[in-house]
């Protein structure tokens, strides 16, 4: 007869006395334990690599300073779910990388241009990761897969950038091609040389948006205080301003690891893993500029 399945708990048979074979069956099945992968394997983790802990600590402070707590950033709580809010959040939003105002579109709303600036530096900022998309492979996966979390950067910012630094998966490999990475579009983006130079473009325009731009919020000195009212009110617009500090300081957790898989040791290129690392923005828009590409299997053959 067919073999019995894998059965858990109490089961009840009737045999049949002349064959010796199975009848009928009842089966009573026990739960099965949940299964502890993912945990063991994130344990693993921090065991090996304590700084870990840093961006976790970090993650959890952001999430309940920003979500949970009053009177540690200026505003109410996110989940009060003000109604301003939501409409800051939707104007700065139709105000995306600057192109509605700029063109001077009939539905784009007039909003504070250094919170318009402080904005799309954040989002040019954290789009830019995505040159470091090669950090997830089949033969290298994460725990997160750094696609989903780099789309919920553009909303969410350091809410997703700081799991998937404490949950990925170190580089092993300094023999990697562009094949390698999942997806072709990922491929194209990853790889793509004018990225830096395109990101590191919108950059410095919200930065002079901030500083010149709508001439009917005054010189700058006029101007900076009427910013400095608005935070003093705007949990979203205090975050900002986190996530940019955030971004400075995690910026260099993908460089050594982004150098190594295109072949390059320790000490090779030292200026530019440098001002990688420690230049914000400015000096990974450079970085993702002069980089040595990954190489092509085609190109290797």
């Amino acid at each position: 007869g067919d073999p019995l399945a894998f059965t858990r708990g109490c089961s009840f048979y009737m045999i049949d006395e002349e064959s010796g074979l199975i009848q009928s069956g009842f089966e009573i099945p026990e739960k099965a334990p949940p299964k502890q992968g993912f945990l063991n394997t994130l344990v693993s983790k921090f065991e090996a690599e304590p700084i870990r802990f840093l961006p976790a600590a970090v993650w959890v402070a952001y999430m309940y300073i920003l979500f949970i707590s009053d009177g540690i950033l200026p505003g109410v709580n996110a989940l009060a779910l003000e109604q301003r809010t939501w409409e800051e959040v939707r104007d700065l939003s139709l105000n995306f990388f600057l192109v509605a105002p700029s063109l001077n579109l009939p539905f784009s709303p007039l909003v504070h241009p250094m919170l318009e600036g402080v904005f799309n530096l954040l989002l040019a900022w954290a789009a830019m990761f995505a040159g470091f998309l090669s950090d997830e492979r089949k033969d290298k996966p994460n725990l997160l897969p750094f696609g989903p979390m780099l789309v919920g950067m553009q909303f969410l910012t350091s809410g997703f950038l700081l799991p998937y630094l404490f949950m990925r998966t170190v580089e092993t490999s300094s023999d990697v091609y562009q094949e390698d990475i999942d997806g072709d579009i990922q491929t194209l983006v990853a790889e793509w040389r004018p990225l830096g130079g395109f990101l590191g473009g919108v950059g410095a325009a919200s930065i002079l948006w901030g500083l010149f731009a709508r001439p009917e919020f005054g010189e700058f000195s006029e101007r900076y205080a009427s910013f400095g009212d608005l935070l003093s009110i705007d949990r979203v617009g205090s975050s900002f301003l986190v996530d940019l500090v955030i971004f400075a300081v995690f910026q260099s957790w993908f460089v050594d690891d982004d150098l190594k898989r295109r072949g390059v040791e320790k000490g090779q290129l030292e200026d530019l893993r440098k001002v990688a690392k420690y230049v914000p923005f400015f000096g990974l828009a450079a970085y993702l500029t002069l980089r040595p590409p990954l190489p092509t299997r085609k190109i290797a053959d």
